[in-house]
C-alpha cells in the first residue's frame, strides 16, 4: 500500500487465525478505565480477543460497578482480582497465566484506541517468527507524540522519540510515521507472542517492579534473535500516569533510582 507521504506500508495476512489477549492492570480507573475499554470494544472484531482486566485493589464505587457492567455485558471480558501492593511487572506474569490466545497485548489502562485496524496490525505483525515486541504510536491529549519508539540512552536508560512533536512530523527523513525496527517499544501498548514472552521469563517482577520492566523485556527479546517493531498506524492517545501518578515522593525517587542502576548494570 503506497501511502501519502510517499513511503509504503506492508500488510501482513497471515494464513492461521489469530486472537489475542489483552492484559489492562487498573485500581480505580473510573472514566479513564471506561473510556479504553469503550474504544477497544468500539475498534475491534469481539471474536478476536479477550480482555483480562487485573484489579488491583480498586475500592471506589464507580470503578467497581463499571467493572461488574462490562463482566455482565461481555463474554470475553474476564476480571482477576489482586490486593498486593502494585508492581506492574508481577501483575502482568500473572495475567499471563490466565491468557488463552497465542498473542499478548499489554495495554495501560490510561490509553484511548483511535484506529480500527489496530488489533491485526498488532497481532499479524507479533505473530512473525523474526519479531518480538510490536509498539504503536502514542499521542498526549493535545494530539503531539508521547511515543514513536524508544531510544536507549535518552535521560540515562531509554527516552521515547519525537517526544511533544506534531503527530505527523516529518523530520529525520519521515521516520516517525514509517514501521521500522527499534531497540525498544513502551508497555502502554505492547504486542507480543506468547512463546516468545514467556522464553525471556516475562518482565522482570522482582527488581524492575514499576519502571523500565517494558525495555528490558524488549532488549531480552533482543538478545534471543528477535527484532522489536514500532507501527506508526496503529494510533492512540495516552493520558500519561493519570493512575499511578509520577515519581513524585521520596519512596518512589529512590525505587526509580535502584531501577535506573539494574538496568545501567544489567545492559552497560
Amino acid at each position: 500500500k503506497v501511502l501519502k507521504n510517499g513511503y509504503f506500508k506492508t500488510n501482513y495476512c497471515l494464513q492461521k487465525k489469530l486472537k489475542c489477549s489483552i492484559i489492562i492492570p487498573t485500581c480505580n480507573g473510573g472514566s479513564v478505565l471506561e473510556r479504553c475499554l469503550t474504544s477497544i470494544y468500539k475498534n475491534s472484531n469481539s471474536s478476536k480477543f479477550e480482555i483480562i482486566l487485573i484489579d488491583n485493589g480498586s475500592n471506589c464505587s464507580k470503578t467497581l460497578s463499571l467493572l461488574s457492567n462490562f463482566n455482565d455485558e461481555h463474554k470475553n471480558f474476564k476480571i482477576i482480582k489482586d490486593h498486593s501492593s502494585f508492581n506492574y511487572s508481577a501483575l502482568n506474569n500473572k495475567a499471563v497465566k490466565n491468557c488463552n490466545n497465542d498473542i499478548l497485548i499489554f495495554l495501560n489502562d490510561d490509553t484511548e484506541i483511535l484506529t480500527q485496524n489496530w488489533l491485526d496490525d498488532l497481532m499479524n505483525n507479533a505473530a512473525r517468527s523474526r519479531i518480538g515486541a510490536v509498539g504503536a504510536k502514542l499521542l498526549y491529549p493535545n494530539g503531539t507524540i508521547q511515543h514513536a519508539g524508544v531510544i536507549l540512552g535518552i535521560g540515562g536508560v531509554a527516552g521515547h522519540a519525537f517526544r511533544s512533536m506534531q503527530k505527523d512530523t516529518p523530520v529525520q527523513m519521515n521516520r516517525a510515521n514509517i514501521s521500522q525496527n527499534l531497540s525498544a517499544v513502551t508497555g502502554a501498548c505492547l504486542a507480543v507472542e506468547k512463546s516468545k514472552f514467556e522464553s525471556v521469563m516475562g518482565f522482570d517482577e522482582k527488581y524492575l517492579k514499576v519502571a523500565f520492566n517494558d525495555i528490558d523485556l524488549c532488549l531480552k527479546l533482543l538478545t534471543k534473535g528477535y527484532k522489536n517493531l514500532y507501527l506508526p498506524q496503529v494510533i492512540l492517545k495516552h493520558y500519561e500516569s493519570y493512575t499511578r501518578g509520577y515519581e513524585d515522593t521520596d519512596s518512589k525517587k529512590k525505587r526509580f533510582h535502584n531501577e535506573v542502576m539494574v538496568m545501567k548494570k544489567r545492559w552497560n
